[in-house]
């Protein structure tokens, strides 16, 4: 009878030790799968970060790719991207530049002088630089908040780049 005992304390002790090691298996696949899904999240975040504003950018150029439409200037000391469009009665200018922390953006009336912090936030990010490589190249250089630094060139199809506007 003792004998009968002691085996069921050892089936016992058997069931336990196999339920512990279960429960410490999952819970160790669980804080494996929290932290892959964490930084795939971070990742995501990043690359839309720096897809999105770059894709912004090119979006902007191509839209206006007509001749005396896109310049590179300054927005106050902000170097900007500088849009111009004309309508019938009026001349519209957009400034696209980097302004505490964010890609802002700048629609006014060519009459009108507003400083950059008038402009609406499009995306967090470090620094923005444009630049003309040739008279249909633009080079845009955009770090992320992150810090990785991502730099686009962008063609232009009708009229080149005006310089400093």
């Amino acid at each position: 009878m003792h004998q009968k005992q002691q085996k069921h304390i050892i089936d016992l002790l058997f069931v336990i030790a196999l339920f512990c090691l279960f429960a410490l298996s999952a819970i160790f696949l669980i804080s494996i799968g929290a932290d892959i899904y964490g930084k795939t999240m971070t990742n995501m975040e990043h690359n839309f970060d720096a897809r999105t504003s770059l894709a912004y950018v090119t979006e902007k150029i191509h839209q206006s790719d007509q001749m005396d439409q896109i310049a590179i200037g300054n927005l106050d000391d902000c170097p900007a991207l500088v849009i111009t469009y004309h309508t019938s009665d009026s001349t519209y200018i957009t400034y696209i530049y980097e302004f505490n922390g964010y890609l802002k953006e700048l629609m006014i009336k060519d009459a009108i002088s507003l400083g950059p912090e008038a402009g609406q936030n499009i995306l967090k990010i470090k620094d923005f630089q444009v630049r003309q490589i040739n008279d249909q190249l633009i080079s845009c250089i955009i770090e992320t908040t992150d810090e990785q630094t991502y730099d686009l060139l962008i063609s232009l199809h009708s009229g080149g780049v005006n310089v400093e506007y």
